[in-house]
């Protein structure tokens, strides 16, 4: 743990730095940015590659979605500098990413100001947590993650929300607060695996974008699964290369034991029950 950090009751590893996280709080928002809000592992660069498509075939944008740096409190590998500061320099209208917990994020997305749009991307915590478990053991170690942790102390630091960047459901129910805000689009990474096209005319439309049926139903096909892990592949960027490993719902279940399933379904039952927020697990 000694290359983990605490910083206001969440961890965070050597990506991060505290100059940056006290930074983010007071981090302007531009009118026109679109603001993308995930845990770790629910569907980011996924979202993220929807709504850079669409932007771009609106003609709203020319960035890439390889030069969109995930998290902006963190530097990551094959950017150099924090996110944030990279964004800086970007023209408007941005794509904005950030795994931060609510509590952390900048104020103006958190007391909503302007005209943003925010999307919130949310996992069921079983497949977040295998999911996660795997890409630590393929991310540098020079990022604090620790390789050779077992999968059953995973399981437990994930219960306890000792995982980096926090408890999964602080994060959940901090951003699910804002679900009532015309700012803030609420989406299931089981959704989006459901009904990809539909999730892709529901972003349009919260994006007010107008592109006719083809243009949607190409974008919706370079989306699926299998179209992006081939470009994430060849994209050259050190994280997209391997940020695909099945995309499933309910792999959760090569994974888990009957007691691991057991003390999950409770903790899930203490945490959200009568929140109005439920998941899909298969």
């Amino acid at each position: 743990m000694d290359q983990w950090f605490e910083y206001k009751g969440a961890l965070f590893n050597l990506a991060f730095t505290k100059e940056s996280l006290d930074a983010i709080p007071e981090y302007v928002i531009r009118d026109d940015d679109v603001v993308i809000v995930t845990y770790v592992k629910a569907g980011t660069n996924w979202v993220v590659e929807i709504v850079n498509k669409l932007m771009r075939a609106a003609g709203k944008t020319d960035v890439p979605a390889a030069d969109i740096p995930l998290c902006i409190a963190a530097t990551v590998p094959g950017f150099g500098q924090p996110g944030h500061v990279i964004m800086e320099d970007q023209p408007s209208p941005r794509i904005i990413h950030t795994h931060l917990p609510w509590h952390l994020a900048p104020k103006m997305i958190t007391s909503p100001k302007g005209k943003f749009k925010a999307i919130v991307v949310m996992r069921n915590p079983k497949d977040t947590a295998v999911s996660w478990y795997h890409y630590n053991q393929k991310l540098s170690p020079s990022l604090g993650t620790q390789r050779d942790i077992p999968w059953d102390e995973y399981v437990q630091r994930f219960l306890d929300g000792k995982v980096i960047l926090g408890d999964f459901y602080d994060h959940a129910l901090g951003w699910w607060q804002m679900r009532d805000d015309p700012h803030f689009l609420f989406l299931k990474y089981e959704d989006m695996n459901k009904d990809l096209s539909g999730t892709v005319r529901k972003i349009k439309q919260f994006l007010d974008i107008s592109l006719d049926d083809v243009t949607t139903a190409s974008i919706v096909e370079s989306c699926t699964f299998a179209s992006l892990t081939s470009a994430w592949a060849d994209s050259g960027n050190p994280i997209q290369t391997i940020v695909a490993r099945k995309g499933a719902v309910g792999d959760w279940k090569n994974s888990f034991s009957e007691s691991q399933s057991k003390a999950f379904d409770a903790k899930y039952r203490e945490r959200l029950e009568g929140t109005g927020l439920k998941f899909d697990f298969e």
